[in-house]
């Protein structure tokens, strides 16, 4: 059982003493986890994955119960350094919409199950796993997290969810101590800014993922799809051709532009970059040795203006 008298920081405090110490720099990106669940059962290909993140650096690590055998993976791995050195966030979905009364029960369950899977008795962040309403969550979802917290056997609450209205409403009612959003801020969307402006005032984390929109931004077949695309998948397809063509002009790795957007944003405390390779390390130590410099950015920035739908939310349902 966890100590119940340990200290626990400010979230953002908390998270920004795991940044990625890289080359003397201080690096606000953690590691996204759901691929390495693929590992499970085959080699220990997963934890070989996570343990070269650890030594390049990397200390806030990612994980879902919803992401197949990610959790025994990391757990693997976990046995492998010392707890105490990493940020551990993990989540599990709440779905009242398509269990009714079962959804509870279901979300208790997977969240003990976390920690054995895991094979730990303390995880930093907690998070409610992409539930579209946090009204829902108040009955039973809230008190259960406030007293594992109170227990401590979890610092801090979380709601992980694309739904950008569901993040604001939870952080001005004061339900969650963080925020992880994904396909909201990135070279292709800005629909978060003012959610991130948000939780940064209410001393919320802020935590950003799916930075490369699940491979489309670096996609070489994209004049393909667009020609069998149409409504707001063509549209967005189209900007991301638009934003490789721009780069390539630039001599900018759009890889790196994407994983440095973000970080461009002082109100975001962790990008989350997910690894499925070891080619995925190697290919962001080069995007954080890349530099870009100011006019390049502004020539991203004047594109992504010109996308109509840009700052708008919840537009694209294809993903």
């Amino acid at each position: 059982m966890a100590e119940n008298k340990r200290e626990i920081l400010p979230i953002k405090e908390k998270i920004a003493q795991h940044r990625w110490n890289f080359e003397g720099r201080s690096i606000p990106m953690g590691i996204g986890c759901a691929w390495v669940s693929e590992y499970y059962n085959e080699s220990d290909e997963g934890v070989r994955l996570l343990d070269r993140a650890y030594e390049e650096g990397f200390r806030y690590f990612d994980t879902s119960r919803s992401y197949g055998s990610s959790e025994l993976v990391v757990g693997e791995f976990l046995k492998h350094i010392d707890r105490k050195s990493i940020f551990l966030s993990t989540k599990s979905h709440f779905q009242p919409h398509m269990l009714g009364a079962a959804a509870f029960s279901r979300f208790r369950q997977n969240f003990f199950e976390s920690f054995e899977r895991l094979g730990v008795d303390h995880i930093d962040l907690f998070l409610i796993h992409d539930t579209e309403q946090i009204d829902s969550c108040w009955k039973d979802v809230i008190p259960f997290l406030r007293e594992q917290k109170e227990k401590g056997l979890i610092d801090y609450i979380g709601l992980g969810t694309r739904r950008l209205g569901a993040h604001r409403e939870a952080i001005l009612t004061g339900a969650i101590d963080a925020s992880e959003a994904y396909l909201t801020y990135s070279l292709l969307k800005r629909s978060a800014e003012s959610t991130i402006q948000l939780a940064a005032s209410k001393n919320n984390a802020y935590i950003n993922a799916s930075l490369l929109h699940f491979g489309v931004i670096k996609d070489k077949e994209l004049p393909e799809k667009i020609a069998k695309s149409t409504g707001h998948h063509r549209q967005e397809l189209v900007n991301s051709l638009k934003m490789q063509e721009l780069c390539k002009e630039m001599g900018v790795d759009i890889v790196a532009a994407s994983l440095q957007f973000s970080m461009l944003n002082p109100d975001v405390d962790i990008v989350l970059n997910g690894i499925h390779r070891m080619s995925n390390i190697d290919s962001t130590i080069r995007s954080m040795r890349e530099v870009i410099y100011p006019d390049q950015w502004r020539r991203i920035f004047e594109l992504q203006r010109q996308d109509p739908c840009m700052f708008e939310e919840n537009v694209s349902t294809w993903y």
